[in-house]
C-alpha cells in the first residue's frame, strides 16, 4: 500500500509537536507499507519561510518530497483575519481568508495532490488547522484520514473546520478527550466514519545515563517551549510565589526553546536545549514533571515522564492532561495557586505515594502506548480505508 503523509513542517531538526510525531509514526509505519511525506520548504511555523530546499530527500528511509510556498506570512494581516473569523461575526469568506492566512500557503502542494491522488492508495493528513488539511481532504476526502490533533480553540468552531471533518473519510484521535472535544464542536456524527483513539508510541532507552551538568539532585522538571501559550507565565509566577511560603522546596529545571525569558533566580534553572540522552535522564531523576500549558492534544513529554517512572503535576484547565492523570494515576492537577501549592508539597513530602505514583505511570504507558498497539491500530485504520 502506498500512503501519504501530509503534514505542513517535515524535518529531523523540528522538535515536539505534531510534526515531530509525524515523524515518528512514518519512521514506524515505513516497515508495513510505503510511506510518502508530503510537506512544504517551511520550518519557521511563524512565517512558513522557505527554509528546506525544494525536491525530494530521504530522511531515516521515509521519501520526504517538499514543496515550495508562495508567500511569507504577514503577521500583522493574520493576527487582523483571525481575530474576525475567530471572535466577531463572520462569513464563509472570511474563514477561508484565515485559511489561506494561517498557511503555509502552498498551492503547488495541493496542485500535486490533485494530479496524483490516483498514484496512492490513502492519505493522512496530520492537524485540521492548516491550509494543506482544508484544501487537500477536500481532493482525496474519500481516501483520507486526518490525525486532528485538536485543542480547545476557536478554529474548531469554523464552518470550514465542520467541513473538513465531514468531507475526512476517516479520524484518528490522540485521546479521549479530543475526541469528544471534536463531536462537541464541530457536531461530527461518526457514524459511517472510520475512527479509533490512536495517540503515539512511548519508547523508553533500556539504559539512560546520568546527566552531569546538573547539581541539584532535587528537582522539579519542566520541558518544551517556554511561553506564554504553554502556561509558564503562571508557573513562574506560582513558582516564585511558593518560594517565598516554602524556601525549601525542590529546583525548578527547565529546557527548551525559550521564548518570554526564565527568571532569574538561585533556584531556577535554564539548561537550554539538551539531547535525546539528556533529555531521558532529567526525566528519570526528577521529583516529578511539571506540565502548566492549558491546550495540548497529546504531550508525548508527559507521556514519556510516566513511560520513565517519573509522576506529573499538570493543568487541570486542560482536559488532555488531567484525563491521563485520571486513566494512569500518575500524575495531580491543580486549577489554582492554592491547589498548586498544596499538589507540589503532597509531591514532595510523600515519597512512597511519589514512587507509587511512577509505577502507575510505567504500567500505563507498557498497557496504551507502545509502538507495537499504536502500529497495529494505522495499520487496521488504513485497512479499513482501502476496503471501504
Amino acid at each position: 500500500m502506498k500512503v501519504a503523509f501530509v503534514v505542513q513542517r517535515y524535518g529531523e531538526d523540528i522538535i515536539g509537536g505534531a510534526e515531530y510525531l509525524t515523524r515518528l509514526i512514518a519512521e514506524h509505519m515505513i516497515k508495513y507499507h510505503e510511506i510518502e511525506v508530503l510537506s512544504t520548504c517551511a520550518k519557521d511555523y511563524h512565517t512558513w519561510k522557505n527554509d528546506y530546499k525544494k525536491g525530494t530527500e530521504t530522511i531515516n528511509g521515509v521519501l520526504v518530497r517538499r514543496f515550495a510556498n508562495s508567500k511569507k506570512r504577514d503577521l500583522n494581516k493574520h493576527s487582523k483575519i483571525q481575530e474576525k473569523a475567530f471572535f466577531t461575526t463572520h462569513n464563509r469568506e472570511d474563514e477561508i481568508l484565515w485559511i489561506n492566512e494561517q498557511g503555509p500557503y502552498c498551492p503547488e502542494l495541493i496542485e500535486y495532490i490533485s494530479k496524483n491522488k490516483d498514484n496512492y492508495d490513502a492519505f493522512v493528513f496530520f492537524t485540521f488547522r492548516y491550509y494543506p488539511s482544508y484544501y487537500g481532504i477536500k481532493e482525496v476526502g474519500n481516501k483520507s484520514l486526518v490525525a486532528p490533533f485538536a485543542e480547545n480553540d476557536p478554529a474548531l468552531d469554523l464552518s470550514t473546520t465542520k467541513e473538513l471533518f465531514m468531507n475526512v473519510r476517516g479520524i484518528i484521535y490522540s485521546t479521549p478527550e479530543e475526541q469528544n472535544l471534536i463531536k462537541a464542536k464541530t457536531d461530527l456524527k461518526e457514524e459511517g466514519k472510520i475512527f479509533d483513539i490512536v495517540g503515539c508510541g512511548i519508547e523508553i532507552p533500556e539504559i539512560i545515563t546520568e546527566y552531569k551538568g546538573l547539581e541539584d539532585k532535587d528537582y522539579i522538571f519542566y520541558l518544551g517551549r517556554i511561553e506564554g501559550s504553554k502556561g509558564c507565565y503562571k508557573l513562574f509566577e506560582y513558582y516564585l510565589k511558593l518560594l517565598k511560603e516554602f524556601p525549601e522546596i525542590p529546583s525548578l529545571v527547565l529546557a527548551g526553546y525559550d521564548a518570554i525569558g526564565v527568571p532569574k533566580h538561585d533556584k531556577i534553572k535554564y539548561l537550554g536545549f539538551v539531547s535525546e540522552a539528556e533529555k531521558y535522564s532529567l526525566l528519570k531523576n526528577a521529583q516529578f514533571l511539571i506540565m502548566p500549558s492549558p491546550y495540548e492534544s497529546l504531550s508525548l513529554v508527559t507521556l514519556e515522564s510516566m513511560g520513565c517512572g517519573t509522576p506529573v503535576l499538570v493543568n487541570g484547565e486542560c482536559d488532555v492532561l488531567k484525563g491521563h492523570c485520571i486513566r494512569s494515576n500518575a500524575g495531580l492537577w491543580y486549577q489554582s495557586y492554592d491547589e498548586f501549592r498544596e499538589c507540589l508539597n503532597f509531591l514532595c513530602s510523600n515519597r512512597d505515594i511519589l514512587n507509587k505514583m511512577g509505577d502507575n505511570g510505567r504500567k500505563f504507558i507498557e498497557k496504551i502506548y507502545t509502538w507495537e498497539k499504536v502500529e497495529m491500530k494505522y495499520l487496521h485504520l488504513l485497512g479499513e480505508l482501502v476496503k471501504k
